[in-house]
C-alpha cells in the first residue's frame, strides 16, 4: 500500500515516518513544498495560487500510483472538500482525523496548536466537528509559543517541554490533542498523564488506511 505525504515543513516528516512504524505493510512518498507554509505566512491566509501548488502535489502523487494521500499541513484542513474534488483517491486530513476520533470519545477537550498560522484552521476543525460529529463538543485551543521554532532548530527537548507546559494548562479535560504533526515529539512526557492524549500522525494514518481498504 502507497501512501503519499505532502508537507508544508520538514518537521512533519519525521512525526510520520515515527507513526508509520505501526503499519508495516505501507510504504511513504513525501512530497514537500515549503513555499506553501511561507505563502501562508506573508499572505495570512490560503490564497488560490497556494492552494494551486497543493493541487500539483496531489497530480503528482497520482502519477505514481498511490493508493491514498494524508495532508499533514493543517493549514489546508479548510479546503479538504474542495481538493477531494481534484482526486479520486481516498484524502485524509490529519488534523480532521485526529478531532474526529476525539468528538467521538470526548466532550471536553483540550488542544494544543504549535505552528500560529494554524490557528484559525484548528479552530475551524473544531467547529466543523462540532456541526457534524458531536454538538455538545467543547474544545479549548492553547498556543505553545516557541515550540515549533524550537522544533525546526532541531531543540527537541525545548520543543517537548513547552508542549507538556501547555497541556498542563488545561483544566477539567476529558482529553488532549497535539493537533500539529510535529508535537508527536513530545509525546513520551505523556506516557503516565492523567488523561489521554491523541496524536494526528498514528489516527489519521489509520484513517486513512481504513478508507483505502474499503474503496
Amino acid at each position: 500500500m502507497k501512501i503519499a505525504v505532502m508537507n508544508a515543513t520538514k518537521v512533519s516528516i519525521a512525526p510520520v515516518d515515527q507513526a508509520a512504524k505501526a503499519y508495516p505493510d505501507i510504504e511513504l512518498f513525501h512530497f514537500m513544498d515549503e513555499g506553501m507554509s511561507w505563502l501562508g505566512k506573508q499572505e495570512g491566509r490560503i490564497s488560490g495560487r497556494n492552494l494551486s501548488r497543493m493541487v500539483s502535489l496531489i497530480h503528482s502523487a497520482e502519477e505514481l500510483g498511490v493508493d491514498g494521500i494524508l495532508l499533514s499541513c493543517t493549514i489546508f484542513s479548510p479546503f479538504i472538500d474542495e481538493l477531494r474534488l481534484c482526486t479520486d483517491l481516498p484524502l485524509v486530513a490529519a488534523d480532521i482525523g485526529v478531532f474526529e476520533k476525539a468528538a467521538k470519545l470526548y466532550r471536553k477537550v483540550g488542544a494544543i496548536v504549535s505552528f500560529a498560522p494554524t490557528l484559525e484552521s484548528v479552530a475551524w476543525v473544531a467547529d466543523r466537528c462540532k456541526r457534524q460529529v458531536r454538538p455538545d463538543y467543547d474544545v479549548e485551543i492553547k498556543f505553545a509559543k516557541g515550540a515549533f521554532e524550537a522544533a525546526a532548530a532541531g531543540n527537541v527537548e525545548e520543543h517537548n517541554r513547552i508542549i507538556y507546559e501547555t497541556a498542563e494548562q488545561f483544566q477539567d479535560k476529558e482529553a488532549i490533542i497535539l493537533s500539529q504533526m510535529s508535537q508527536i515529539r513530545a509525546l513520551p512526557l505523556f506516557q503516565d498523564y492523567r488523561v489521554p492524549v491523541l496524536t494526528s500522525p498514528s489516527v489519521s494514518l489509520g484513517l486513512l488506511i481504513e478508507e483505502i481498504k474499503g474503496k
